[in-house]
């Protein structure tokens, strides 16, 4: 097979031929010879029975003389002249034999062995006048009609085998002339294999099948040109890009020895190509623990043996050849074969990775960041937080005893304010390293015995682990007493401050939000108390429960909101002497409270205007009051809305206002703003600006509790208000004491020669309202004119 293998379709084809014919003439041959077997026993048969039919003639007359003599020499030249080889006459009492010895034949032995011949004999009884003279037997041997056989079979084979080699050579000139064509197309595509811009020629008159199947081939060729001209674009275009990119690149085999490298990755390892190629990844990219030291698995050897991408694990190494250790950051991926024969085979991995050290070093810093305050380098909320949840763990499983402190420093607002954030900020940094040296230091085995941390500007907590509430008690008075003695000087200033510490013993069960909580609270209480003291969280405590009341108030205070808890209420104001036949209310806040009861808002609006919620509960108010003018266009009224100091403080309240009147379409001449002495005292500029620009919209302005504060009348310079709205304190005895009745009555003078009008607050009876009118108020307000009421629906 091997030597067929190497032959050309020329040659095969002859071959075959060859065989054919050869084939052809074993079985023509067969076939001859069996036919020969059958005439030549059919010739002996027949020659025996003419000779023994002609001797019977022939003896006749001798046999009738009795001239057995002349019977015996018939006999004789019979078998020695013609084909009988014995001849046999026996009867009458006469018995004559003449035999012949075997002549040389001409025939191989082999060939009447194949023939298979068998004697003839033939037998004739000579009967004359009725008498029976005996009966003659002839016998032939196959022998001459074998050598006539023989002679004829060789003829016919001559002929044959000469018209087979007549049609080989006929055949091999045909196929010569007509496969000059495959040979040029062989010799052209043993040019081609190094070069593809070798064409096929063909002979001039080659068969249209060789054209055509020529005429393909060249156009593949001229495909093929065209797509490894891409390719070898294409790889030039990745073998820049792969060297330009920041990242290094290493392909690996699929047996995971390195195939390339860009130079970014020969210079992270330290290997050029020439010599990592053939190496396995883990030779020329050892990586380890950044921490354990304990050699990793490489990404590229995990991708080839899952079949999976891989990305390397955090806190990762490379060895660099030159002995540099690398953070490195990786991630691995497959190269399936696109192969046809091999589909979804993998022939490679291709490894991406790059100097980490950058951003672990970022990390690290953000990491500090995170949990660190950078102006103190305490640990900051998130990193308490967290210590705190951990401490309550230990406070459920192992029952310890930890106490936490929530500190706030006193006065430090006012150097803020006074020097700048840069005093301020130097201040803090004075007083943490006060409190540093004041908390307790770690045991003298390392353990945890204290946290100090920043909350957030002026407020630090400090946790103190394993420690009963009375030494954490004493720690914060100690603290206290610090911050109170340390004189602060800044540019030729001095300043003292104070602090106040609220402390909570963290109990079972409690989160960190609780502990925060109650801390918060307690300081808080302090603060009331006078500031510069220490206060322990009680449920128990008065002031404390009621402080804890508040905080639930302001925490809940969306929630509240959603659950429709705060409700609108009216209350008229009804003219007294002022000619006004419009009608006037007063917007009042009712809240339901948690058994279901509505009332005044009382301790809420405080809690809020204490946390610094009050300005969004102004803001629910006003867009309450004009969704519900913008639904109910038949209420033509005029409304007075209450407005806190927090509220004008709020740069964005103005522009608030502005954009809800523009879109309720309510005239801006039918809101009243109401706004406290004690308001405007500590927000005179905002009030005067938000005064101001309401004003030239339509908006009026009340000074409410006017007389209450020690500068209600020189604020009427300042504030270019419409209304007064006298203190219900002066007003509800005005009837009966005459010092009310002169402060009274001077307020009202003093609106009617500023042309502003007056209200009187708290008229709860027939007395106050005649004296009111006695006296010339324009405005009242009252239970005994109108107890409040809902907002119509």
């Amino acid at each position: 097979m091997n030597l067929i293998a190497h032959l050309s379709l020329r040659s095969r084809l002859l071959l075959a031929l060859a065989g054919t014919g050869l084939l052809l003439f074993l079985v023509g041959g067969g076939v001859m010879v069996r036919i020969a077997q059958g005439i030549g026993n059919e010739v002996l048969a027949q020659t025996a029975a003419r000779e023994a039919r002609l001797l019977a003639v022939t003896f006749v007359e001798p046999l009738i003389l009795r001239d057995y003599t002349t019977v015996e020499q018939l006999m004789r030249h019979e078998v020695e002249n013609a084909e009988a080889s014995v001849v046999r006459l026996s009867g009458d009492g006469v018995s004559i034999e003449a035999s012949d010895r075997p002549a040389s034949l001409q025939r191989p032995a082999w060939f009447a062995r194949l023939l298979q011949l068998s004697p003839a004999h033939a037998e004739e009884r000579i009967v004359v006048g009725g008498r029976d003279y005996g009966g003659l037997t002839v016998i032939i041997e196959p022998g001459f009609v074998e050598d006539r056989l023989w002679r004829l079979l060789g003829l016919g084979m001559t002929i044959a085998g000469s018209a087979m080699i007549l049609l080989a050579l006929a055949m091999h000139f045909i196929l010569r002339a007509n496969f000059t064509g495959l040979e040029a197309i062989r010799a052209s595509s043993r040019r081609a294999a190094g070069n593809l811009t070798e064409r096929i020629e063909l002979p001039t008159h080659a068969p249209p099948e060789l054209v055509e199947t020529t005429r393909v081939l060249n156009h593949a060729r001229d495909l093929l040109q065209g797509k490894m001209d891409e390719l070898a674009t294409e790889k030039e275009r990745w073998r820049i890009t792969l060297s330009s990119i920041g990242d290094g690149v290493v392909v690996t085999d699929a047996d995971g020895d390195v195939a390339f490298m860009n130079p970014v990755a020969e210079r992270l390892t330290g290997w050029p190509l020439a010599e990592a190629q053939g190496k396995p990844i883990e030779a020329v990219m050892p990586l380890i623990h950044e921490e354990t030291r304990a050699p990793q698995p490489n990404p590229a050897r995990l991708a080839l043996r899952t079949g999976k991408p891989q990305a390397m694990a955090n806190h990762t190494l490379l060895l660099a050849r030159d002995g540099r250790e690398l953070p490195v950051h990786d991630s691995a991926a497959i190269v399936p074969s696109v192969a046809h024969d091999t589909p979804g085979e993998l022939c490679g991995a291709v490894l991406v990775f790059r100097d980490d050290s950058e951003r672990r070093a970022l990390l690290k810093e953000l990491r500090m960041m995170a949990f660190h305050d950078p102006l103190t380098g305490l640990p900051n909320r998130r990193a308490l937080e967290g210590r705190i949840e951990r401490a309550l763990r230990q406070v459920g499983i192992e029952g310890r005893s930890h106490v936490f402190c929530y500190i706030d420093l006193d006065q430090f607002k006012l150097v803020n304010d006074t020097c700048g954030h840069a005093a301020g900020d130097a201040l803090l940094v004075e007083i943490v390293e006060l409190m540093r040296a004041a908390v307790p230091a770690p045991a003298a085995g390392g353990g945890e015995r204290s946290l100090l941390a920043r909350i957030g500007g002026d407020e630090f907590g400090l946790l103190l682990f394993d420690c009963p509430l009375d030494e954490g008690v004493a720690t914060a008075e100690r603290l206290v007493g610090l911050i109170t003695a340390h004189v602060f000087r800044y540019e030729a200033r001095q300043f003292h401050i104070g602090a106040s510490v609220g402390i909570t013993l963290l109990e079972p069960g409690m989160s960190t939000g609780e502990v925060l909580g109650r801390a918060d609270t307690a300081c808080y209480h302090a603060k009331d108390q006078g500031r510069g003291r220490v206060e322990v969280h009680s449920p128990a405590h008065a002031g404390i429960r009621a402080l804890d009341e508040e905080m639930q108030w302001v925490a809940r205070f969306d929630e509240s909101v959603a659950a429709h808890r705060f409700r609108l209420y009216r209350q008229r104001i009804a003219p007294l002497t002022a000619q006004d036949g419009a009608m006037h209310y007063e917007i009042l806040l009712r809240v339901l409270d948690a058994e279901e009861v509505m009332g005044p808002p009382g301790r809420v609006l405080s809690a809020l205007e204490r946390f610094g919620y009050a300005h969004l509960l102004d803001r629910w108010v006003l867009d309450t009051l004009l969704d519900h003018l913008a639904r109910h266009p038949e209420d033509r009224a005029s409304y007075a809305i209450n407005l806190s100091g927090g509220t004008l403080s709020q740069a964005d309240f103005l522009a608030h206002v502005q954009e809800r009147l523009t879109a309720s379409g309510i005239e801006p001449a039918r809101l009243l703003f109401e706004i406290t002495e004690t308001a405007a005292i500590h927000h005179l500029a905002e009030a005067q600006r938000f005064i101001t620009t309401m004003r030239r919209l339509g908006c009026r302005f009340c000074l409410d509790d006017f007389g209450s504060g020690l500068s209600s009348f020189a604020y009427l310079k300042q504030l270019p208000v419409s209304m007064l709205k006298i203190d219900g304190a002066f007003v509800r005895a005005v009837h009966e004491e005459s010092t009310d009745f002169v402060i009274v009555n001077a307020i009202a003078q003093i609106g009617r020669d500023l042309s502003l009008d007056v209200v009187a607050e708290w008229v709860e009876n027939r007395e106050i309202f005649d004296k009111l009118a006695e006296i010339g108020i324009g405005f009242a307000q009252g239970y005994f004119i109108h107890r409040p009421e809902p907002l119509p629906e």
